[in-house]
């Protein structure tokens, strides 16, 4: 059985900047301020830190978790609108990549991401390829910061419906450097693809199992991770 761990934003597709322009109003309509996310770091970020640091640029003080849950939920509830305002685009090969695994019977296609449950769907619906994945079985924010969390927890579910599952047939797809670090620290191999801020010789300095400058054919893909 191969698992296959996928990232979002920068790596499936890109929003225009959707997320951001929602946070930008979520922090509006709850703190009367204009934040300005060009000073937060973002990429690769999970929802639950940039909500923290938003907070902390609008009030100067460290978050509770009670309002980093409050910006997150309402940024939730805008972010389907912004998805309409600013569109966006699915990378080269996602789709037919996508369903090429849906119909392998030794593979299960998941996410491991720092959107939400809910922020991730909205993305996923609205580009419509929410079908491929496997939602019960994938990771999201939750409640963590950080993504290396989130692996964490990807791992024990993983292990509770597949107790003898190999780390060695876990690939994390991702275009950050902490998408390589999350999938290093569940010993998975990990897949860098420069699609999103960071190209392709920043990701191989931290030493990914491959680095791509994009996601190849489906065929191809395939054959690089069944050592073809």
């Amino acid at each position: 059985m191969k698992i296959l761990f996928w990232d979002i934003d920068g790596t499936l597709l890109r929003t225009a900047k959707a997320g951001l322009y929602a946070f930008e109003q979520a922090a509006g309509d709850l703190y009367s301020v204009k934040v300005d996310l060009s000073a937060i770091p973002t990429a690769g970020r999970t929802d639950n830190y940039i909500a923290c640091e938003i907070i902390k640029a609008a009030t100067g003080r460290e978050p509770a978790e009670t309002a980093v849950r409050q910006l997150v939920a309402h940024y939730e509830s805008l972010l389907p609108g912004y998805l309409v305002k600013h569109p966006g685009h699915l990378l080269p090969s996602v789709p037919e990549t996508l369903a090429h695994f849906r119909g392998c019977p030794d593979c299960l296609t998941l996410l491991l991401t720092g959107n939400t449950q809910n922020g991730a769907q909205a993305k996923l619906r609205h580009y419509e390829i929410d079908q491929f994945f496997d939602f019960q079985l994938s990771a999201f924010a939750g409640h963590y910061v950080y993504r290396n969390d989130i692996a964490r927890q990807a791992l024990a579910g993983l292990k509770g419906r597949l107790p003898d599952i190999n780390p060695g047939r876990i690939y994390v797809i991702g275009d950050t450097p902490h998408d390589i670090e999350c999938g290093k620290a569940i010993g998975a191999r990990t897949i860098a693809v420069a699609t999103g801020r960071f190209s392709r010789d920043e990701l191989a300095a931290c030493h990914p199992w491959k680095s791509l400058e994009k996601l190849p054919g489906a065929d191809q893909f395939a054959s690089m991770i069944e050592g073809r």
